[in-house]
């Protein structure tokens, strides 16, 4: 299945692709595929384990600053962030897309993956705490100051293994499944 996947992402320059599945429960192993297996081809890399190599995680560490906020009580869902043009010295952030949507609430800026308010919310929590936070839940790879990362770190300015993160969503998920709403 990764191989046949990887076959489609190459058309759009993308040569690396591995897959980590654990069981949600137990957090034991189902399937490891480090990178994809082409030997004829260098450009490839199939040597690097890409589920051990530190790297960027993009926007995954967005929902752990949300779930960090819902728990100290600094947003609700429809908590109204600022989506709009911000500059914080001289960092500007900026959506994907480029556009702003004014006010939107939380559970939608993280659901559409915004950048802007997860920068403005990390404002409001301290990437300090928020790397204390990273450290706490499993992130084993931030190898520098809190201060090196500042706010670009809900953004994926940072190294994280597909392990730590894999390891943080499954206890997420945990959480969740055990969670009794009374």
């Amino acid at each position: 299945m990764v191989q046949q996947h990887q076959a489609v992402l190459k058309g759009n320059g993308i040569n690396n692709v591995c897959a980590l599945v654990l069981d949600v429960e137990t957090g034991n192993t189902l399937a490891y595929v480090g990178n994809i297996k082409d030997a004829g081809n260098i450009e490839m890399e199939a040597d690097v384990d890409v589920i051990a190599a530190p790297r960027s995680p993009g926007s995954a560490l967005k929902p752990i600053l949300y779930a960090a906020m819902l728990h100290d009580g600094l947003i609700l869902p429809n908590s109204l962030i600022a989506d709009i043009p911000t500059q914080i010295g001289s960092y500007a952030p900026k959506n994907f897309d480029l556009g702003y949507d004014g006010a939107v609430p939380a559970h939608r800026a993280l659901s559409r993956s915004l950048n802007v308010p997860a920068v403005k919310m990390l404002q409001q929590y301290k990437y300090q705490r928020f790397y204390e936070t990273l450290q706490q839940v499993g992130i084993t790879t931030l190898n520098k100051p809190a201060d090196h990362y500042g706010l670009s770190l809900v953004l994926g300015g940072c190294e994280v293994t597909m392990w730590d993160l894999a390891g943080v969503y499954a206890s997420m998920a945990r959480m969740l499944n055990h969670h009794s709403k009374n």
